[in-house]
């Protein structure tokens, strides 16, 4: 699922740009990924509404702050960032994968060095940083945190997460000139982002055979169905006329967006009709209703083309994919435990910090639960062959 961090700022008027007493002076957050729910600004004690007294371009964590505003008022600001959405036919990124099986370790603010206008290279101290999970930062102030100092545009450096690599472009160069660079990221001790990388498409594909659908960007599906003709009167009443009962055919996924064509075929499997689309009705959910047509006798005989998909990956399935590709990572973890070393000795002394295989046995047992509660939220919806 999309993770929300909570994040504050205590900021003036004097960081804004623009003069003092102005109107439309704008500030650029020190976090990424900032949403507009339940964003809260507060100019000297006093709540400002947005969309009234400013504006958030999520895009650039930009706030625009329409009213005026004075160098010398005190502003807080509190709101959440989220990581990025998955889309696509992968259901996760290897940030929510440390988080979910604790394979990831926070560094907050790890300085890097002093930019001196030439020096464009930086090590942080530990490798294997998690994709999405670094945030560069530059300043000089006495007590550096993430809001007495600058965020680093990502145009100004380049980052190479196995070695933990930072290659400051130009513009960057001169920009950390005679300031601290500092670094907050998450990296995983045991294993790199691309490693993590190969478990998320398995666990996606994992994840369709558990629920029987897909939950990825929209796509065209085909699917074939048996025609069927009782070739017995239906009435409600003796004599009466008789009815034919609307012909229903239940698609294989869920979300569905469109119908692009119900075709029935001759017994050569070519085209023999074609339906009117203005009597065809679809739920959502994946029925298919004929208003009109009646279907011939035939094996796979009636052809369905949809579209279905979804614009976001929802929030469940992306938590049950990170669960899934979690228990993919700590069991390679418990495969190389074999030789960890789970106690010393020192003189008299004995000390243990606990067998490694069994903590992640247990870890297992409680994310497995975890899954089949998510599962039985969403549905178990096997397909059939």
């Amino acid at each position: 699922m999309a993770t929300y961090e909570p994040r504050h700022e205590d900021i003036h008027g004097s960081d804004l740009t623009g003069i003092d007493g102005a109107a439309n002076r704008t500030y650029v957050l020190a976090n990424a990924g900032a949403i507009l729910a339940s964003f809260s600004i507060f100019v000297d004690q006093t709540g400002w509404q947005p969309n009234v007294n400013f504006t958030l371009d999520t895009d650039t964590d930009t706030i625009t702050f329409i009213s005026k505003v004075w160098d010398s008022q005190a502003i807080s600001l509190d709101y959440f960032t989220t990581d990025n959405v998955p889309s696509g036919t992968n259901y996760c990124n290897t940030l929510q994968i440390a988080r979910y099986a604790g394979v990831g370790t926070e560094v907050h603010l790890e300085e890097l060095g002093t930019g001196d206008n030439s020096e464009n290279s930086y090590d942080t101290k530990y490798g294997n940083i998690i994709d999405l999970s670094y945030r560069l930062y530059y300043g000089n102030a006495s007590s550096p945190g993430e809001n007495n100092l600058t965020s680093m545009d990502s145009s100004l450096y380049s980052i190479t997460l196995g070695p933990g690599a930072i290659l400051l472009t130009a513009a960057g160069i001169t920009a950390v000139n005679g300031k601290k660079i500092y670094i907050s990221y998450t990296q995983s001790p045991k294993q790199s982002d691309t490693l993590l990388q190969t478990y998320i498409a398995p666990a996606s594909r994992e994840v369709d055979s558990l629920t029987g659908n897909k939950w990825g960007s929209a796509a065209s599906y085909t699917e074939y169905f048996d025609g069927y003709n009782s070739g017995y009167p239906q009435t409600d009443k003796p004599f009466g006329t008789q009815i034919d009962p609307e012909s229903e055919f239940e698609l294989k996924y869920q979300s569905i967006q469109s119908i692009t064509s119900v075709q029935f075929l001759d017994n050569k499997g070519d085209v023999d009709q074609t339906v009117d689309s203005n009597y065809i009705q679809f739920e959502e959910e994946g029925r298919v209703i004929l208003t009109t047509a009646t279907v011939p006798n035939g094996k796979k005989n009636v052809k369905i083309i949809y579209s279905q998909g979804y614009s976001e990956v929802p929030d469940l399935v992306q938590e049950l994919t990170a669960l899934i590709a979690g228990k993919m990572a700590l069991i390679f973890i418990s495969g190389g435990s074999y030789s960890t070393v789970t106690g010393y000795t020192i003189g008299r002394v004995s000390f243990s910090v606990g067998e490694q295989y069994f903590n992640i046995e247990a870890t297992l047992k409680v994310m497995q639960r975890r899954i089949d509660t998510i599962v039985e939220d969403l549905g178990y919806r096997f397909a059939v062959a």
